[in-house]
């Protein structure tokens, strides 16, 4: 199992999947890079989906935990 985790990830994590360019410069070059790219706008938007998913569920979960227990 771990030879086959191993593996995956040297094969996953290969040179032939980063994109150029150096954005180390300011910080507006990095925000720059970051808003200028599509796979970091993919992997923002991503994240934000998912918080706002994580945030609906934890919504739910605390209104049915007071309805559970008798607090409004």
């Amino acid at each position: 199992m771990i030879r086959t985790t191993v593996a995956l990830v040297a094969l996953w994590s290969s040179a032939a999947s980063a994109h150029e360019g150096e954005h180390h410069g300011s910080l507006l070059a990095t925000l720059m890079h970051l808003v200028s790219q599509p796979d970091h706008v993919a992997m923002i938007a991503a994240a934000a989906i998912l918080g706002g998913v994580g945030a609906l569920v934890m919504r739910r979960r605390a209104r049915a935990a007071r309805r559970m227990f008798g607090k409004q």
